[in-house]
């Protein structure tokens, strides 16, 4: 008889098999292991988007001067959302306002390796909300 550990190991490997169907590794990394999640009291800066779909992602941004220093995100998202928030994140740390505010759905899509075609409203719905908040930034 299988132990209720062992069990879960069996359903979370067919789940990632299922996913590695359609995601790439790194869409899978970002879902699983989502960097600077969370909400950032202290942000300059701050925007809230829905999507088409219904997700929300909300981006929170500190600059030092001109360049963006911290970039946090939440969202009530799928997966997709969530890799996306996570690697726009990524992506735009240490970024100029100025080449921040130039990302578009199509780079968000080609770091993280690709997303199905039914998936690329979340890239689009990150990367807006980003440059929602960093209309709101006060830069020198």
């Amino acid at each position: 008889m299988k132990r209720e550990t062992d069990v879960f190991d069996d359903i979370e490997g067919m789940v990632l098999a299922e996913a590695r169907k359609l995601f790439s590794e790194k869409v899978i990394d970002h879902f699983s292991r989502p960097r600077n999640l969370g909400e950032n009291k202290e942000a300059q800066c701050f925007a809230c988007m829905s999507g088409m779909c219904g997700d929300t992602v909300g981006i929170y941004v500190n600059l030092d001067g001109d360049t963006i220093s911290q970039v946090n995100f939440v969202t009530d998202g799928c997966g997709p959302t969530i890799a996306c928030g996570s690697a726009l994140t990524c992506m735009a740390k240490g970024l100029p306002v100025g080449e921040a505010m130039k990302l578009k759905g199509a780079d968000l899509i080609a770091y993280l390796d690709g997303l199905p075609r039914e998936n690329t409203h979340c890239a689009d719905l990150a990367v807006n909300t980003l440059r929602g908040a960093l209309e709101k930034a006060e830069v020198d």
